[in-house]
């Protein structure tokens, strides 16, 4: 018995190998110190805790003044300054869709008119009731808006791609500077390291003309859902 312990010695030491006590729940682990590489098989992966940075990203639906309908998507990315006040950043873009009906010339003699829609703007949210399962802010934010026209009936390659494909040529966009004002309701999910479940609506008013489009048409009404990042409006 002996001799067998004596050989095993030998061979653990030859091998260059040496038992270590782990932590209490995990036993024996073996590190080799011929490896350059150590792994640990007791790792504990931390949970995730919340902090006063938060954002959310959601499925965006908007109509216009003569009730065009856009979809896309919307994010934002804020921090709580104060327990009742946060400030970030807003954007948002939506696909080319139909513009509504109108005279040709409304939309610069486009045969096939097609719309889209973006944003960016510098948002503030006031916190105005929060429960363990329930918040609700109120949003006001000021940036740029834009709108781009296409024609789908004239079709141009796409660039950087040899496969042939082609898309509606672009006609012409404008920029314009915009505020937005709206509310967001925010549903806590029980998983804290989950995310949470956000619907935000409101109204995007444009202040310029554009080259296309009626008179104040790009002013918009807002609304998207889609989850958000857990956080909290102060320390613990």
């Amino acid at each position: 018995m002996k001799t067998t312990l004596t050989l095993l010695a030998l061979l653990a030491a030859a091998l260059g190998f040496r038992p270590q006590q782990a932590r209490a729940q995990c036993g024996f682990v073996f590190v080799g110190h011929s490896s350059s590489h150590r792994h640990d098989s007791c790792a504990v992966k931390k949970p995730f805790v919340p902090g006063r940075i938060g954002g959310s990203v959601g499925l965006l639906g908007a109509s216009d003044r003569l009730s065009t309908p856009y979809l896309g998507m919307d994010t934002e990315a804020h921090y709580w300054l104060l327990p009742r006040w946060s400030a970030g950043l807003r954007g948002s873009y939506t696909g080319e869709m139909p513009a509504a009906t109108a005279p040709a010339e409304v939309y610069g003699g486009a045969a096939q008119p097609r719309l889209l829609l973006f944003s960016a703007t510098w948002n503030n949210q006031l916190l105005l009731a929060e429960s363990t399962r329930w918040r609700l802010v109120a949003e006001v934010g000021a940036g740029l808006g834009g709108a781009s026209l296409y024609d789908k009936a004239q079709q141009v390659q796409r660039k950087g791609q040899n496969c042939g494909c082609t898309t509606a040529k672009r006609l012409d966009t404008a920029v314009a500077p915009v505020t937005e004002l709206g509310l967001a309701a925010t549903y806590k999910l029980k998983r804290i390291d989950g995310p949470w479940l956000t619907v935000r609506g409101g109204f995007r008013q444009w202040y310029a003309g554009a080259p296309f489009g009626t008179s104040d048409q790009f002013s918009a009404y807002l609304l998207s859902v889609g989850v958000s990042v857990p956080d909290l409006t102060r320390k613990r």
